[in-house]
């Protein structure tokens, strides 16, 4: 059965973050708020709760699963390079609803790139899942709270409409603002390259684009 634990969602209580941590250390699925929606959270070191993820959701295998990190520093364990445009993104949109797609290294399971060799990370704006993330000490999945197909979650009801008991924890977060999800983009090529457009519009984020491309030519 799903327990709904709630939290001060501008400075979350450690001792509730660490039931919540611990849930998830023994395989739990967990629900948490983020700056755009309701996110499902696994420890991405457990290869049984990523499929349980794939399998909850509905979800294709071969449509891989962004995770959120604490930091930079966790970062760097996950990635084989941090590229200079990457670098100039991450300055001016981190943390915040911004999905940079890296090369990944071998610590990272393959069901989470589905064999492409990258995967989305951002640093989340939202206090629980920073909390979070911090106190796992691994990147934390972050894909949307919904059957694959459906729209996102932006409440617990609609949490426990589409999965009913089977979460281990559903943190409350309130009632979300609606949100189009985080933008993201690639940065693994020669040029960057918008995914998907989210709540970083795309004339936003032109302007890093062309300074990144110049400072490339002009190597």
């Amino acid at each position: 059965m799903s327990e709904v634990i709630t939290v001060n969602l501008e400075d979350p209580e450690p001792d509730r973050v660490d039931r919540v941590v611990s849930a998830l250390r023994e395989g739990a699925i967990v629900a948490y708020p983020t700056e755009t929606f309701y996110g499902l959270g696994v420890n991405i070191a457990d290869e049984q709760a990523i499929k349980r993820l794939f399998d909850l959701k509905r979800r294709d295998y071969s449509n891989p699963i962004a995770v959120v990190v604490s930091d930079r520093n966790m970062l760097v364990r996950y990635v084989t390079d941090i590229p200079d445009k990457a670098l100039l993104l991450m300055d001016n949109f981190w943390p915040g609803p911004l999905t940079i797609l890296f090369k990944t290294t071998s610590a990272v399971s393959k069901s989470l790139t589905t064999n492409t060799g990258k995967i989305g990370i951002r640093i989340s704006s939202h206090p629980v899942a920073q909390a979070l993330v911090k106190r796992l000490g691994y990147p934390l999945t972050t894909t949307s709270a919904n059957l694959s197909g459906l729209p996102p979650s932006f409440n617990v009801r609609h949490l426990k409409n589409y999965f009913g008991d089977k979460i281990g924890f559903i943190i409350d977060g309130g009632e979300l603002a609606p949100s189009m999800g985080s933008t993201v983009v690639d940065v693994t090529e020669d040029k960057l390259t918008i995914i998907r457009e989210g709540i970083i519009r795309g004339e936003v984020l032109f302007p890093f684009f062309e300074e990144a491309n110049e400072e490339e030519n002009a190597r």
